[in-house]
């Protein structure tokens, strides 16, 4: 079987049991339904369904456990799952379902930015999985030339379609944050380091909106209300982990976050426009007023 089939056996099977739970001859004749829609043969064995359980461990960082009273197989999402295999599956699901499709340039139509740096990402987490120190040259966005930069690279984050690398600066003797859309000449030394015991990834970015981090002491309680329908955009994909619904009625839609109001989401904030209205803090209300004084000014010039 091509490798791709398998891929698609192992999608079917994650996909049912993040549904519900279900026995070995429900997901048998589950396999046999999608083999008919996908035009493939999903033959499933009971050797080979333990094969795929540990393959879809290994690929996914999802464990199908066994209820031995209720005999089904079932996937336990634990809250706060980690997106990495929720991301992985969506990617697989994508490419899955255009496979599928001869008409793909017509049907479908993907996003033509592509960030620059992408190609820095593999040798990059190969660095942090390795724990070897990344040598690279580094421009600002407001800087005029270049830097060369050596740091123990950390963790690797996704902003708004950019990348972004979080590592011990050794000139800086702090934790920095560097786009790899602006990193060149990347090199990983021979160096090798000890992992930073207090530098804990899951928690770092937890009080932050972006990649700008966010002390505990930082952190403010922010109330936003989204009017004229924005509001069902935040429901189905919310601002932050923090965030809270505390009404939702014709006035339109109140959240509460507990979080660092960064530049970040500042910005972010004011990409709703009139569609969102800062409650409080007031420090942060008078930020976003200013902002939108000085974009107005423009205009009225």
């Amino acid at each position: 079987m091509a490798q791709i089939e398998v891929f698609q056996r192992y999608l079917h099977i994650v996909q049912l049991l993040m549904k519900r739970a279900a026995s070995l001859a429900d997901i048998q004749n589950y396999l046999e339904l999608q083999a008919e829609q996908d035009g493939q043969k999903y033959a499933l064995s009971n050797r080979t369904f333990l094969r795929d359980k540990a393959a879809i461990l290994s690929l996914f960082k999802l464990d199908i456990v066994y209820d031995e009273k209720e005999k089904v197989y079932s996937i336990e999402e634990e809250e706060g799952m980690e997106t990495v295999p929720a991301r992985l599956i969506e990617a697989f699901n994508t490419f899955n379902a255009l496979q599928f499709n001869h008409s793909i340039p017509n049907a479908v139509q993907m996003e033509y930015q592509k960030p620059k740096g992408i190609e820095h990402f593999r040798g990059i987490l190969q660095a942090i999985t390795q724990q070897k120190e990344l040598a690279f040259s580094y421009r600002k966005f407001d800087a005029e030339q270049a830097e060369s930069r050596t740091i123990k690279p950390l963790l690797l984050k996704e902003f708004k379609n950019r990348w972004y690398v979080i590592g011990e600066d050794g000139a800086k003797g702090a934790i920095r944050t560097f786009g790899l859309d602006r990193m060149e000449e990347v090199n990983i030394s021979t160096r090798k380091f000890k992992k930073n015991k207090d530098f804990k990834p899951g928690a770092y970015f937890q009080n932050a909106f972006g990649v700008i981090y966010g002390e505990a002491k930082s952190v403010e309680q922010i109330t936003l209300l989204f009017k004229n329908g924005t509001g069902n955009y935040i429901k189905t994909m919310p601002l932050h982990h923090s965030q809270e619904v505390i009404s939702d009625d014709k006035k339109g839609l109140l959240i509460q976050l507990n979080l660092y109001p960064s530049p970040d989401f500042i910005n972010e904030i004011l990409s709703y426009g009139a569609g969102v209205e800062v409650i409080q803090p007031a420090r942060l209300k008078n930020a976003v007023k200013t902002a939108l004084k000085k974009a107005l000014d423009q205009y009225n010039t």
